[in-house]
């Protein structure tokens, strides 16, 4: 009987051996339409569902009115003569005048007296025979007057009106807030309370309304009032019943817009679509109250989604068509699924979980298949951003709706984070809150990870919330968990119930170059823009290069809406008022066009960079060898070979990280690498000091050299740090650094350097690193001519000239620094402090002999002399 007024109170069940059952959330201050068309109040709604609970008799009591009834035999039952006579043979006709047998109402109690001893004078109210489910939606034309007794008093008659019942009796404290909180009877209350818990008949329900949005919420309100201990305390151990009232499903706003249109004329713009507005309707947080308010101020204006849409009452289709006003979509979740590009993995993911549910479904309905679990409908998405996760959330919502799992079916998103305090207590009435907002549909919870070094108490108070409220509210709750794969199982190892509650995982994709394509053109034609065929194969040209060198955080789409924007704004800039222009390769951002793919280059351009460095033939003669190998491919028509890992050999100062930084931009050049750009990264960079930290900083520097060039100096240290344990982490880099060249062996370019015979220890540190580097390049030492000649093309630079003496003279002072620690000679590196000392000795010239006007000149007098 309780479908008479809808889903809303589809949860009450009483005599479930509790004394008192607790309605609760935000419908406890809306109407309901019932399924006869009717709007009532709660009081009248309870009513009704109270008597088809076989429930004869139902008083209640608020602050205002401290008792009250809507039917006159309930309100006889009150009074002792009434009793008699509702427990006699002739009950019926005298108790629906609220009299007793014979004469006027009398005082409630035999032992009362007033002015006219036990006669009762009553002021006037309502006809004694008003029908219970009267079309006002006011309280008070539904019960007797406000405030005709004492807080004391009303505890009495209440204690007396489920005394020994002739038949059920329910008692309704409806308004419990302001009851418990403004009575002047606290103790008695908290007495009768106390009595009923302990010696009531709990088939005779007590039933306590709360407009709080859980139940832990009306538990912790009574503790907060401390008046009540003996409530607070059942409640807290009670497990059941309580009764979650929110908002009005898709069958009772049907109910409501039909009642609307008979009775206040409301006008259908197109009947076709009203069952989708009215289910879009449905997944809005609003109560009949509102949609009531909302649809009477239409007026003449037709219902219809895109005027919902309009006015900000609905949202507008995510997938709507340039040109088309845009209203709720149309269409079944699972015709909406089909239209997204992409995401084939997910949508066939999807269809087979739609089928098991739908065959699940209709075995129940059949009554078979009712002794097995059924299956879990919590899903975990895996993938990067920007791949369609929310929106298929949103649709993974609508589609649960449409198979009855979920009676509303609207997304509430959050961030993992987003649930985490500062401070003890606070996370979980966060997670609380957030899955009190997505009851009756679908908590979609981004980004979540495992609990880490930071807050893991409180990660692990969000996550045992949320198992407890998905094991609490299995019926009413689905919950989406996103977020990368790897961070998806790291949350899973955060507790054992995750795993068994989270058993389907969709895997999404980064979307190819032709979808991300695709959702660059929608975008720009959502934005009013115009193109030509060429253009559009040029912007392919970009997307592909783009999805070429994505790193693991693509966005994809977020990414195309970002170009997109992006190219809007060029686009404005450019044709000004002449808005009729179309969109051309002109209107891509700077950053974007250098991805357009450029003739190759000859050697000349290609070895430009070496040329201007002194002699590093062996380097030419490599780089060389390698732009021929890579002509040659091109000219056979065969695919590019992958960029070669490089290792570096030789004494610093030598051009390691010079002609490293050079070989990203002659890769670039050849189609090797896309960007080129250098990352340089030393043991300090790689190598962490606690357990566990090591791999993320290597994958961290891989990932931000991708499609470019890691230049690890020193690279032989990583394998031998100070200590075992610093040698361990080393090694754990080392080990890292492999996966990820493998891993990433079309995008990046690992350069390791350092001395010859270091780095052939640091190949034998791993079996996989000799296989790896398959170009070795020798940097041998700089001759005494090569250093003097750097140090010319240096001071040219800037701006000095070196005579022959002082060339001479340098090339002796070069030679001794080279004899007195030939280990620690510094090559090229030399350079730099021998012409910031030969700067500072002109300075000091020049400050002592003003009369000289020559200031880019050095004298032999300027260099210091050999062995100083």
């Amino acid at each position: 009987m309780t479908g008479r007024l809808g889903s809303r109170f589809a949860g009450l069940r009483l005599g479930a051996g509790e004394p008192f059952t607790v309605v609760y959330g935000p419908g406890v201050d809306d109407t309901f339409v019932g399924a006869d068309y009717r709007e009532r109040n709660l009081d009248a709604a309870l009513w009704h569902v109270l008597r088809a609970e076989s429930c004869a008799y139902v008083a209640y009591s608020s602050q205002r009115r401290p008792l009250y009834f809507l039917d006159p035999q309930s309100e006889a039952r009150s009074r002792p003569a009434g009793r008699a006579a509702a427990d006699g043979p002739s009950r019926a006709s005298d108790a629906s005048e609220g009299t007793g047998p014979a004469g006027p109402p009398l005082m409630r109690h035999a032992r009362l007296r007033g002015p006219l001893g036990r006669v009762v004078v009553r002021p006037p109210g309502p006809p004694r025979d008003a029908a219970p489910a009267a079309e006002s939606t006011t309280p008070s034309a539904e019960g007797g007057p406000p405030r005709a007794l004492s807080d004391p008093f009303t505890v009495m008659t209440l204690s007396g009106y489920l005394a020994n019942p002739p038949r059920r009796t329910a008692v309704v404290f409806t308004e419990a807030e302001s009851t418990l909180r403004h009575t002047d009877a606290t103790r008695p209350l908290d007495t009768f309370f106390s009595d009923w818990a302990r010696h009531g008949d709990y088939d005779h329900p007590v039933v306590l309304v709360f407009a709080r949005p859980t139940f832990d919420a009306c538990v912790e309100y009574v503790e907060s009032l401390h008046g009540y201990p003996a409530l607070a305390a059942r409640l807290r151990r009670q497990a059941a019943p309580a009764v979650h009232v929110g908002f009005p499903d898709e069958a009772e706003l049907h109910r409501l817009v039909q009642r609307l249109r008979l009775r206040h004329g409301l006008r259908i713009g197109d009947w076709r679509e009203l069952d989708t507005v009215v289910r879009a309707m449905a997944a809005q947080p609003l109560t009949v109250k509102n949609w009531r308010s909302r649809l009477l101020s239409l007026g003449e204006t037709p219902l219809s989604g895109q005027e919902l849409a309009g006015r900000g009452w609905l949202p507008r289709s995510a997938g709507h068509r340039p040109g088309v006003p845009a209203g709720p979509d149309i269409r079944t979740a699972e015709e909406q699924l089909a239209d997204l590009p992409g995401l084939e993995p997910v949508k066939t993911h999807l269809r087979r979980l739609r089928s098991r549910i739908a065959a699940e479904r209709r075995l129940d309905d059949l009554g078979r298949g009712t002794g097995a679990e059924p299956a879990s409908p919590h899903l975990l998405f895996a993938g990067p951003p920007g791949t369609g996760k929310t929106t298929v959330a949103r649709l993974v919502g609508e589609m649960y709706r449409e198979l009855g799992v979920l009676r509303r079916g609207h997304v509430v998103e959050v961030r993992l984070d987003d649930l985490v305090a500062g401070y003890v207590g606070q996370s979980t009435p966060l997670a609380n809150a957030a899955v009190n907002d997505a009851l009756d549909g679908v908590l979609f919870v981004d980004e979540v990870h495992g609990v880490g070094e930071e807050g893991p108490g409180f990660l692990m108070d969000v996550i045992r919330t949320l198992l407890a409220r998905m094991e609490n509210e299995r019926d009413r709750l689905v919950v989406i968990a996103a977020g990368y794969p790897e961070k998806i199982d790291e949350f899973l190892a955060a507790d054992l119930g995750l795993a068994r509650r989270f058993r389907e995982r969709i895997a999404f994709p980064d979307y190819p170059p032709d979808v991300l394509h695709t959702i660059l053109l929608r975008y720009l034609a959502a934005r009013g823009l115009r193109w030509d065929d060429a253009s559009a194969d040029r912007l392919l040209e970009v997307v592909t290069a783009l999805h070429a060198t994505r790193r693991p955080d693509f966005g994809n789409a977020g990414t195309m809406r970002d170009l997109g924007e992006q190219i809007f704004t060029e686009w404005a800039v450019r044709v000004g008022e002449d808005t009729e222009q179309p969109f051309t390769v002109d209107d891509l951002p700077e950053e974007y066009r250098a991805l357009l793919p450029g003739p190759p280059p000859d050697d000349g351009a290609l070895l430009s960079d070496l040329d201007g460095m002194v002699g590093l033939a062996s380097v030419r003669e490599a780089i060389t060898d390698l732009a021929d190998r890579i002509r040659l491919r091109q000219a056979r028509g065969r695919r590019l070979p992958a960029p070669p890992h490089l290792l570096f050999t030789g004494p610093p100062g030598t051009g390691k990280t010079s002609v490293a930084r050079s070989v990203g931009g002659m890769l670039r050049d050849l189609g090797l690498l896309r960007r080129g750009h250098l990352v340089e990264a030393t043991r300090a960079d790689l190598v962490a000091e606690y357990v566990g930290q090591t791999a993320p900083r290597v994958r961290e520097a891989v990932h931000e050299a991708l499609d470019g060039v890691l230049f690890i100096d020193e690279a032989y240290s990583l394998t031998s740090g100070s200590g075992i344990q610093g040698a361990d982490f080393g090694r754990e880099a080392v080990d890292t650094l492999v996966r990820e060249m493998e891993h990433w062996n079309d995008r990046l370019v690992v350069i390791a350097a350092g001395y010859p015979r270091e780095m052939d220890e640091f190949l034998r540190g791993n079996s996989g690193l000799a296989s790896r580097f398959t170009l070795r390049v020798e940097f041998p030492a700089y001759g005494t001519e090569e250093l003097v000649e750097v140090l010319r093309r240096s001071a040219g630079a800037e701006g000095y000239v070196l005579t022959p003496e002082v060339a001479e003279r340098a090339g002796r002072w070069l030679d001794a620094r080279r004899r007195i620690d030939p280990g620690g000679f510094g090559n090229a590196r030399e350079i730099r402090g021998l012409l910031a000392t030969m700067e500072a000795r002109l300075a000091r010239r020049l400050r002592t002999a003003p009369t000289t006007t020559d200031h880019s000149a050095f004298t032999a007098d300027d260099v210091p002399a050999p062995g100083r």
